[in-house]
């Protein structure tokens, strides 16, 4: 596939498949007013257009190959992704009973679940590196560190909002944040078991990919070091969450700030894991 397209496509899937999860199945539901899942509904069905605008050419380039079923397919459970979550926040939006809501966006999160699935197969069919179980777990545990760090943020956000809620949920957050960091790591160090661009090509073929990707992400293991880097960055910002949100009070702000560094810091992690992917 067109590699650069398909890991944006990539990584906006994770950030909106991890974050519709923690949105319509974290203990917030019930607990703040339902605007937050508006929002955040709204953010998320965003996300996955973007991935699935991002795929659609990639995924032309499989029409002659016999991946292209998976292609399709990966294409059509994002686009039910975006119109189920969209629905839940146009829902929750209305005087309507919001169980209609959360029904609608968890099985938006489940149909943005499955879209891993082609979308690894036609990783484990280009060169079979880990197999189609590698390709599921490198997206699961993308989908854990980007959407945990997301979510992390908006929560803080929502707090301006609810000034009375407990610190608690911020708590939760953050301790998934740190738990999403040992994902991330997990995530970068299977991608090593993938080849770096341009790897074992040749003639026009490595022409082509050498006018794509930079020459520093061709060295060997260059995008190894500049994900775990990252996400050396990554854990030191999630120490810090956790100590200020059991703080409460106004360093849930400051928490919220630190999810901010995070959210930037993130999507090069995975982008540096992930380009190895196709």
């Amino acid at each position: 596939m067109e590699a650069p397209a398909a890991v944006l496509a990539l990584v906006l899937a994770m950030t909106a498949v991890g974050g519709a999860v923690l949105v319509w199945f974290f203990p917030t539901w019930g607990a703040v007013r339902h605007g937050y899942e508006v929002l955040s509904g709204a953010l998320v069905a965003l996300l996955a257009w973007g991935a699935w605008g991002a795929l659609r050419a990639p995924v032309r380039t499989l029409e002659a190959t016999a991946q292209a079923a998976d292609g399709q397919s990966a294409l059509h459970l994002l686009l039910a992704m975006t119109v189920l979550t969209a629905l839940a926040a146009v829902v929750l939006a209305l005087p309507l009973p919001p169980t209609i809501g959360r029904l609608l966006g968890g099985a938006g999160a489940l149909a943005g679940l499955a879209s891993f699935v082609p979308l690894a197969a036609i990783r484990a069919a280009r060169d079979g590196a880990g197999g189609l179980p590698q390709g599921i777990a490198e997206l699961l545990l993308g989908a854990l560190l980007l959407g945990g760090i997301w979510a992390g943020m908006v929560l803080g956000h929502w707090y301006l909002v609810e000034r009375r809620l407990s610190n608690r949920y911020m708590v939760i957050m953050a301790w998934t944040n740190v738990v999403a960091v040992v994902a991330g790591v997990v995530s970068v160090l299977l991608s090593g078991r993938n080849p770096a661009p341009c790897e074992g090509l040749a003639g026009a073929d490595f022409q082509t990919c050498a006018q794509t990707f930079s020459p520093i992400l061709r060295i060997g293991s260059m995008t190894l070091i500049l994900g775990l880097g990252v996400l050396a960055l990554i854990a030191l910002i999630a120490g810090f969450n956790v100590k200020l949100a059991r703080e409460g009070g106004r360093s849930i702000q400051a928490s919220t700030g630190m999810f901010y560094l995070a959210v930037i810091l993130a999507p090069a992690a995975e982008f540096a894991a992930k380009v190895r992917f196709y």
